[in-house]
């Protein structure tokens, strides 16, 4: 295929089109050895050249090809995935760009904590976008219910004491940590709430 001639190409389902010589930019790149024939990954389907790889990135990689900038949306948060794509079509400036980009950009991180009423429990849970940050609260963080303790010894009631019981963690995925702070019980007819206040300690 020569360099004036338009390449197609499917990438997981989405269709480009551009020139040959877009693809042919870095030549040492597998999209310059796909159009030579000479990479067997990429296969030619109804005149298209197929690619089982992600199309939504492809965009950013077709479009670094046709500028030789790297332009991203402010949000984008995918460094990592879209360096891998780059490494894969053997794009090593594009990657190199990506490695640098991704450990300057600052980026924004949620973390919530929130009381949940989930049918006859009750829980405290801490989300953070970032599992880094969760892994280091999750071995920080200790959760204790308070309970009311009332001792009778020879039919003489002593004060309420309160005693600090500590929550086992659970772990639903990276991003969460969940304590069971409290649950509904049956009374008669009635469902009644039992819910013990929570305290947190972080270490």
């Amino acid at each position: 295929m020569s360099n004036q001639e338009v390449a197609i190409l499917n990438v997981g389902g989405s269709k480009f089109t551009t020139w040959a010589s877009t693809l042919r930019r870095f030549p040492e790149s597998r999209l310059a050895r796909m159009l030579n024939g000479n990479d067997h990954e990429f296969r030619l389907v109804n005149g298209q050249f197929f690619v089982d790889r992600d199309g939504t990135l492809f965009n950013y990689i077709l479009d670094f090809l046709r500028t030789l900038q790297l332009s991203l949306p402010t949000d984008f948060s995918d460094y990592q995935r879209l360096q891998r794509e780059a490494d894969f079509y053997e794009l090593h400036s594009l990657a190199d760009l990506l490695s640098q980009e991704n450990l300057l950009k600052p980026r924004p991180e949620i973390l919530e904590v929130r009381f949940l009423l989930q049918e006859t429990q009750a829980f405290f849970r801490v989300f953070g976008s970032c599992s880094n940050t969760i892994e280091v609260l999750a071995g920080r963080v200790t959760m204790f219910t308070e309970q009311s303790l009332r001792q009778n010894w020879n039919n003489n009631p002593f004060p309420s004491q309160k005693l600090l019981t500590p929550l086992p963690l659970e772990r639903p995925s990276h991003h969460d940590l969940v304590f069971q702070c409290g649950t509904d019980y049956s009374a008669g007819d009635q469902l009644v709430a039992r819910y013990s206040p929570c305290v947190a300690f972080l270490s």
